[in-house]
């Protein structure tokens, strides 16, 4: 309950603060990244897993299918960094917003802490993580 207000703060804040792009998705056809990565997101219950290439963003769910959506350049506001992106899942609309604020985070389950929490909004779906970054060369 006392995340409750907090939760409800960051999806105010994912959609205020972010726009949607459009493109085609590939499911389960994603090929192989290019070594370093932007971010990479994770949530538990449920479980899924974002990761932000310089080409490319892909979304899972745990035991689900791949899906690549289409990157596009972060707009930063403050301590955040958001994306935004839209693509076609079997034939239907799929929009996602990324926000990423650097705040620390603990995935609750082992306790780890990561520098990021990521709030995610997909398809009327918010779901709440913890990312970590990689410096890019």
């Amino acid at each position: 309950m006392k995340q409750t207000p907090f939760l409800l703060l960051g999806i105010g804040l994912v959609v205020w603060s972010c726009q949607f792009k459009t493109a085609s998705a590939q499911i389960d056809e994603v090929p192989p990244q290019p070594g370093v990565f932007e971010y990479s997101c994770r949530g538990t219950e449920p479980f899924w897993l974002i990761e932000i290439y310089q080409d490319s963003i892909v979304y899972q769910r745990a035991g689900g299918k791949k899906i690549l959506y289409p990157y596009y350049k972060a707009k930063l506001k403050g301590d955040s960094t958001c994306y935004t992106t839209k693509t076609k899942v079997y034939g239907k609309s799929s929009n996602m917003i990324i926000k990423i604020v650097a705040d620390t985070c603990s995935d609750g389950m082992s306790e780890n802490r990561y520098p990021y929490t990521a709030f995610i909004l997909r398809d009327g779906e918010v779901l709440h993580g913890c990312a970590i970054s990689e410096p890019q060369d």
